[in-house]
């Protein structure tokens, strides 16, 4: 899509949120305003709550897109942590053990998790420890070192303890070093 018809699309969405003034009421609805969002450079946390609770799903179906761009997906998934309420983290824990995520992606999007909410980030990324894939074992990690805590600390130790891929061990150090108690 081009520059002009992204810029004339978001003129046509402003203005015609700004007449409903308030939340998307269909799902296609949702989609057009998040999508019009994600290319605001500026846009923040309140634009995408106005979306109402559509911009969840319509935001999820961004992030795991392997059609759309890694910057684009890396805002959706930031668009998520900054929801009121913490309403998009558990879309947000769904994501970092879904196949469709690059390692550095993933990594990211734990990141996001772990900077938000210490409980969510527990209780979501704390089981993926124990993933087959060692770049989900490290993204949790990375998530949970990020949201620190006695709770998480405990996690990763245990984790280490049986952790036999280095890179993994790796990064399971650095998230203990990380994290605060």
């Amino acid at each position: 899509m081009s520059r002009f018809v992204r810029v004339l699309l978001l003129a046509i969405l402003s203005a015609a949120c700004t007449r409903s003034g308030g939340p998307a009421r269909t799902s296609q609805e949702a989609q057009a305003r998040v999508t019009a969002l994600l290319d605001v450079p500026d846009a923040g946390s309140a634009e995408f709550a106005a979306v109402g609770p559509g911009a969840v799903p319509a935001l999820q179906a961004v992030l795991l897109d392997t059609q759309e761009s890694e910057p684009r997906r890396l805002g959706a998934a930031r668009a998520l942590s900054g929801l009121p309420d913490g309403a998009g983290l558990a879309a947000l824990g769904d994501a970092v053990s879904s196949p469709r995520l690059s390692p550095s992606l993933r990594d990211a999007v734990a990141d996001e998790l772990g900077s938000h909410d210490r409980d969510q980030a527990v209780t979501r990324l704390g089981p993926l420890l124990g993933s087959a894939d060692p770049s989900i074992r490290s993204a949790a990690a990375r998530g949970l070192g990020r949201a620190g805590g006695p709770a998480a600390r405990k996690l990763l130790e245990d984790r280490l303890e049986r952790e036999e891929d280095p890179g993994v061990r790796e990064q399971l150090q650095a998230a203990l070093a990380r994290a605060q108690p």
